[in-house]
């Protein structure tokens, strides 16, 4: 019978990702995971692995949380808060660029971050950054799906396409919402961006 960890894995996982969020993954050594965490190089070692297996975990945990956290928010069905799915495409949209545009200090998202610091040369991050898009640009394109059947949005738009175009627009706010780039703006430039997503015609009146 294997002994019991000494550690909240949970929170440790935690403390990792917040230390590589701010300070990268070249800028951070193990003896600053050390620090961090509280525990010994070897206690590291054998939980998690070496710094580059620790930085793809938490990596992937991340990207993991916000794809399901995107879904959750953009389904519709009986609980849905709000039956439009136009309407909790755009709720969620504004409330991430907010989110871009009032945290203090702005450190952007974590999938942003490592995707510029690492994915060019790292082959494990770019499959995860990769996989991470395509899944947040598909919730876009599902939600964007719904509002088709829903006569909201013209049948003949793209909406895997779509959904990529909004998943750009979002990332471009995380980039420029760390130049303190003003809020409301930002959250304009969602609306704006959604206002240009073709309408369903109005149903023709029989008579």
């Amino acid at each position: 019978m294997g002994r019991k960890r000494g550690f909240d894995e949970a929170t440790v996982l935690q403390v990792v990702r917040d230390q590589f969020w701010t300070t990268g993954f070249a800028g951070t050594s193990t003896y600053d995971l050390m620090e961090a965490t509280g525990l010994g190089k070897g206690s590291i070692y054998k939980a998690f692995g070496n710094k580059h297996d620790l930085y793809v975990r938490v990596f992937s945990d991340y990207c993991q949380g916000l794809v399901a956290e995107a879904r959750e928010r953009l389904q519709g069905g009986p609980e849905a808060v709000l039956p439009s799915p136009i309407a909790r495409l755009e709720c969620y949209l504004v409330a991430v660029a907010n989110v871009f545009a009032y945290e203090s200090p702005h450190r952007g998202c974590f999938l942003s971050k490592v995707t510029a610091d690492r994915a060019g040369e790292d082959e494990k991050v770019a499959q995860t950054a990769r996989r991470a898009f395509d899944d947040l640009a598909g919730a876009f394109a599902a939600t964007i799906r719904d509002a088709q059947d829903a006569g909201e949005v013209a049948d003949d738009v793209d909406s895997s396409a779509l959904g990529y175009v909004l998943l750009s627009v979002i990332r471009g706010i995380d980039s420029i919402a760390k130049a303190d780039v003003d809020g409301v703006m930002l959250e304009q430039t969602v609306r704006s961006a959604l206002a240009l997503i073709p309408r369903a015609a109005p149903p023709r009146a029989e008579g």
